[in-house]
């Protein structure tokens, strides 16, 4: 999955109150990895990985991994916001709330990542780091000393930490652990998702991605947005939304379903833009559609 433009594909769709907060934290995770994404290309860093899955000896996600000349850093990315702490091990909100140790997660990843390293007999050493990008996150207590940890405000060291003078044989590394990479869907599917239910139907504008400010009017071409006076081919604005609700709901979907996504019924371009830009299959008594890309 491509996280950016499934959040891009959300935005302004969300009903927040219907969230429940494995959803929520979900959501803050895919925040925090396009953020910090965000900032490798800006210090224009070109061997890492993104989202990967490992399962040598059991199962675990990676945030980023980026290759240079001596390291293999491998770096776990929080965006909680508010105020935290470290007890026992574990990281705990003012509330009391206990969150799943990312200092175990790392372990648990760094034995996989070795696993590869040896099998592979990869020339580099293995560092990793707790990322935490939301600049709203405070930890309250001391870090502990035995784990690297950068918080908000210290994102800035990133820019020194990735030297790259050998790209072509760090890419080659990369392209191992892309090799290795598995899908984990079938395990994941109940949470990888917000349901269809908990967003807001209706067209979103291409520019500005508000949502229903699209001023539709019968026998026009063009759709002009009344937020920032996007003038949009009729055909194209309603292939941008289709195209949103094939990454939101991630499965094949009817007419009916296209209908209600942009807010419309009994529409003939809706029709002709599924036709033109869908791949489609009969399962009777429906037709099914899908992206082609």
């Amino acid at each position: 999955m491509n996280s950016h433009k499934y959040l891009l594909a959300l935005q302004n769709r969300i009903i927040q109150e219907d969230l429940d907060g494995e959803l929520k934290n979900y959501i803050k995770g895919l925040e925090g990895e396009n953020y910090f994404k965000m900032i490798l290309e800006e210090h224009e860093v070109k061997n890492f990985i993104h989202d990967i899955n490992l399962n040598i000896k059991s199962r675990v996600q990676i945030d980023f991994l980026v290759v240079t000349d001596t390291t293999i850093f491998h770096l776990e990315i929080k965006h909680y916001s508010g105020d935290y702490s470290i007890q026992d091990g574990q990281l705990l909100n003012d509330y009391g709330n206990m969150f799943y140790s990312p200092f175990q997660q790392i372990q648990r990843a760094n034995y996989e990542i070795s696993h590869i390293i040896s099998h592979y007999n990869i020339k580099r050493a293995l560092k990793s780091f707790l990322i935490f990008t939301n600049p709203q996150f405070t930890l309250k207590t001391a870090k502990p000393s035995n784990f690297n940890i950068l918080m908000p405000t210290e994102l800035h060291k990133l820019a020194y930490m990735f030297k790259d003078d050998y790209s072509e044989e760090n890419s080659e590394i990369i392209n191992i652990f892309k090799k290795e990479n598995k899908d984990f869907s079938k395990f994941y599917n109940n949470i990888n998702k917000v349901p269809l239910k908990h967003l807001r139907p209706g067209l979103k504008c291409p520019r500005c991605n508000k949502l229903n400010h699209m001023l539709v009017e019968d026998n026009k071409k063009t759709i002009i947005c009344q937020s920032c006076h996007y003038r949009g081919d009729r055909q194209y604005v309603y292939l941008y939304n289709l195209k949103e609700l094939y990454i939101c709901k991630k499965e094949p979907f009817t007419l009916d379903d296209a209908q209600k996504w942009c807010g419309v019924s009994n529409n003939l371009t809706i029709r002709r833009v599924l036709d033109k830009y869908f791949k489609s299959y009969n399962k009777k008594p429906k037709i099914y559609y899908l992206s082609n890309e």
